[in-house]
């Protein structure tokens, strides 16, 4: 992601300067809010993917062979791994940058004769996205579901 200095020099009007900031601060937040809602609709997906290959797995008379599945199967959770790890890493950027935003409005509230410089994405939070929280910890259980689903099929 390509991030941009923004600087909000003290010559411009309080009022400009704080509808620029609150502007950035809801492009931020809508970005929050579109990365949680794919990983949830992401999680969604794995779950019901998981089952019905488990459940295609488990079925006596299957046509698929079992290591095949498996296989299938372990491929598509570290997909879905994955992918979740970036979109969490993508939230936390742009949380980052929302309450960075906020921060810096009540900072030019409280002086409203000071330079504003920001980016327009906080790296440092992206990079902060923690390993374990409940989301990813659900992704990680998937994928090593998958691989034990090997010793469950045979």
């Amino acid at each position: 992601m390509k991030i941009i200095k923004i600087t909000l020099v003290k010559t411009i009007s309080l009022d400009r300067r704080i509808d620029t900031l609150k502007l950035l601060y809801q492009k931020a937040e809508e970005k929050v809010f579109h990365a949680d809602t794919f990983r949830q609709r992401n999680l969604n997906f794995a779950l019901v993917i998981f089952a019905g290959l488990i459940a295609a797995g488990v079925k006596k008379e299957s046509i698929i062979a079992p290591y095949l599945l498996s296989s299938v199967l372990t491929i598509i959770m570290f997909i879905f791994t994955f992918w979740d790890r970036k979109w969490h890493r993508t939230k936390h950027g742009w949380e980052g940058t929302s309450k960075i935003c906020y921060s810096k409005i009540v900072d030019l509230i409280n002086n409203p004769k000071i330079n504003v410089d920001l980016d327009s994405y906080d790296e440092d939070a992206e990079n902060n996205a923690e390993f374990f929280s409940w989301q990813p910890i659900v992704f990680y259980f998937l994928f090593l579901a998958s691989l034990a689903s090997y010793f469950v099929f045979k």
